[in-house]
């Protein structure tokens, strides 16, 4: 009952991340992230893999911090990274079971690292390489569903690097803008429109 129990949750997990990867606002990405990982962490919890379920757990405790602080246009602070870091190790610790429990501290980690990036395209790729981790974890632990998951997030997340990348070709101002926004998130959308304006005229007159 539990292997089934931990399929399906594997399996509903797995929508709503692919879903999640689409969504060029932080906020909707993080709001779909939190959700599913409830159900990617159950899906480890009924299969017995309590340090990947519990990790889990932690990275939504910390993905639940980052959207307050989006929503109140704050910049998270570095050392929450370390706090949450040093959350995945101790749990890791106590319900070590072999050497594959590495890899969800190690992948809890690296995802961590992912939510605090300045941009949507490093956040997606400190996400990408460890899902390719979690693959091998998945399939180790009988949890197949998420380890399909994680396979192809990792598609989704190599497409959407991709697409992005088509869309600041094809929008000459956008990278340079995307620069400059990453450093103005504690400014209201006026104050970051008057910038965007100021960067258009500046590029101009350098042209």
């Amino acid at each position: 009952m539990n292997f089934i129990l931990s399929q399906v949750m594997g399996g509903v997990a797995l929508i709503i991340y692919l879903i999640s990867y689409f969504f060029k606002e932080r906020k909707n990405f993080l709001i779909f992230q939190f959700v599913g990982d409830l159900f990617y962490a159950l899906s480890y919890i009924f299969d017995g893999s309590l340090v990947a379920g519990i990790n889990t757990f932690i990275s939504m405790a910390c993905v639940l911090v980052l959207f307050i602080l989006t929503e109140k246009k704050k910049e998270a602070k570095i050392y929450l990274f370390f706090i949450f870091a040093s959350l995945y190790i101790i749990n890791g610790a106590i319900f070590f079971t072999d050497a594959f429990d590495l890899i969800p501290i190690i992948t809890s980690v690296l995802f961590t690292m992912g939510y605090f990036a300045k941009t949507m395209k490093l956040t997606k790729i400190f996400m990408l390489l460890p899902n390719i981790f979690l693959v091998v974890y998945g399939i180790a632990r009988g949890v197949y569903t998420s380890a399909l998951l994680d396979a192809i997030e990792c598609v989704v997340i190599i497409s959407a690097i991709i697409e992005h990348e088509i869309y600041l070709k094809s929008h000459k101002d956008a990278r340079g803008w995307e620069i400059i926004k990453s450093q103005l998130i504690n400014l209201d959308d006026k104050s970051k429109i008057w910038h965007y304006k100021n960067y258009l005229k500046r590029e101009k007159n350098d042209f």
